[in-house]
């Protein structure tokens, strides 16, 4: 009987085979390690207190961004002769600012305004109008106005 001693290339087959073994081994306890640090923390329990449940059911205020944006206004008044925006930035028309008219009743300006929330209404011909392309509403001194905000 002639029986063949493993070659060189099956030596070398079990020794990268051991190695990788070795190595995913080593990987795999050191992810085990990281993950379970972070395991144990999550599922430690802090106490909570009535104060701390007040501020998580708070919901979270909305950031401004400071730098000043310009905000279009706009309105179509067909056969309007004059629109005039009224707001809390120009004190309620002491200093009404005048839209611009231009083809078939469309009346526009545009606005330098920081962040913020804005309320104002457009006078058509010295009445009232609300603008209809904002259903965000209030009512300031009894009277219905629009709000602008300006992220």
């Amino acid at each position: 009987m002639n029986a063949k001693k493993p070659g060189a290339l099956f030596g070398l087959f079990l020794l990268l085979i051991c190695a990788a073994l070795t190595w995913f081994f080593v990987v795999g306890e050191d992810y085990y390690d990281y993950t379970s640090g972070s395991i144990e923390s999550a599922a430690q329990s802090a106490t909570l207190d009535k104060a701390d449940l007040a501020v998580l059911s708070r919901p979270a205020r909305e950031k401004y961004d400071t730098e000043i944006k310009y905000r279009n206004f706009f309105l179509t008044a067909p056969g309007a002769k004059s629109v005039q925006l009224q707001a809390d930035f120009n004190g309620w028309g002491r200093t009404p600012i005048e839209l611009k008219p231009y083809a078939r009743g469309y009346f526009e300006t545009s606005l330098a305004l920081a962040a913020g929330e804005y309320k104002y209404v457009f006078v058509v011909d010295g009445k009232d109008f609300l603008d209809p392309m904002n259903l965000d509403r209030t009512v300031e001194n009894g009277r219905e106005v629009c709000i602008k905000t300006v992220k």
